[in-house]
């Protein structure tokens, strides 16, 4: 969907049942660890005003300067902005403690990260993340960190970036993308990611590639992505970090896109519900550990099919919600 400005409008997923599990009141603390096209900035504002206020954070300065570019024709958010209701920063959610110390807070009563990509980032070929497009073999969400997919594929090892495939994207083919990416490279590095897409294709095996429902290019450059990003281990980082800053009642709710976000955000959660780890053995608890969170979605909260339908990118879209004890 494009809007009137030309740039592509970004559908936030599974909105109501954020806003629901989030349990917002009037004038409470929200932070937004992912702002992108601003979706779920809107609704969670909509739902705490007046008095409330939401720090929205994006480590992608293109997503912050296409969103201002927004505010200046919406009234809403330009009001927000205005009254100081409303709070961007340019930073990575796993600084989400340095965040709220500038600000000079220090709980919040909700969090939210949605850790899919918006359309303007995907759609946006110069930025790498897609192959349907030619671009620069890029995909860094922030512009100053310094690995991009082009040094992954051109100079890493076979076992390396078979490593990245299988850990960060569950690509079944693995080994002989990565074996077919660095004979490609013997001959010619890489440059953009077409390139990259038709070395992809032509190592796939034919039947497999035809019963397949995504593009065979799909894991590996979802792979190569969160390895650029260290999503992974910035994940980690906010978990820790959110849990800790959140009220004692306070909602956290995180939106993922692929297994091992989903894996991460799971065992996180359970971890922190947990109470006694001493051995099944011991008469008496030794370790004093104490739960942290209740979990409240015991099985992820799935998009609907009318939802999938309308939005085909919200297909494998994950919502886990718990609460702090």
């Amino acid at each position: 969907m494009v809007e009137k400005n030309g740039m592509t409008k970004h559908i936030p997923v599974l909105l109501e049942e954020t806003r629901e599990g989030l349990y917002l009141k009037k004038g409470a603390i929200v932070v937004d660890a992912t702002l992108g096209g601003g979706g779920h900035t809107r609704e969670i504002l909509k739902h705490i005003l007046p008095g409330g206020k939401v720090i929205a954070i994006d480590a992608d300065l293109s997503a912050l300067d296409a969103f201002r570019v927004r505010v200046a024709e919406d009234d809403f958010f330009r009001q927000a902005l205005k009254k100081n209701s409303l709070i961007l920063v340019h930073d990575n959610y796993s600084s989400l403690e340095e965040v709220l110390d500038r600000e000079g807070i220090e709980t919040v009563d909700a969090i939210l990260a949605d850790l899919g990509f918006s359309s303007d980032q995907i759609e946006t070929g110069d930025r790498g993340f897609s192959f349907s497009q030619s671009g620069p073999l890029d995909m860094r969400l922030n512009q100053e960190t310094e690995l991009t997919a082009g040094e992954i594929v051109n100079t890493f090892s076979l076992e390396k970036i078979e490593s990245i495939l299988r850990g960060c994207g569950d690509e079944s083919e693995s080994r002989r993308i990565a074996s077919a990416i660095i004979v490609a490279r013997g001959e010619k590095s890489f440059t953009t990611t077409d390139e990259l897409r038709d070395v992809i294709e032509k190592a796939y095996p034919r039947g497999k590639r035809q019963r397949m429902k995504i593009h065979p290019a799909t894991q590996t450059f979802q792979a190569l992505r969160i390895a650029v990003n260290q999503e992974s281990e910035h994940l980690e980082k906010f978990l820790k970090q959110a849990i800790e800053r959140l009220k004692v009642g306070g909602r956290i709710a995180v939106i993922t896109f692929h297994s091992g976000e989903d894996r991460i955000v799971k065992q996180f959660f359970k971890k922190q519900a947990m109470g006694c780890v001493c051995p099944p053995g011991f008469p008496v608890c030794r370790c004093g550990n104490e739960p942290k969170i209740r979990i409240l979605t015991k099985k992820p909260i799935i998009p609907t099919d009318k939802e999938v339908k309308d939005n085909p990118r919200s297909r494998s879209a994950k919502l886990r919600i718990a609460e702090k004890l």
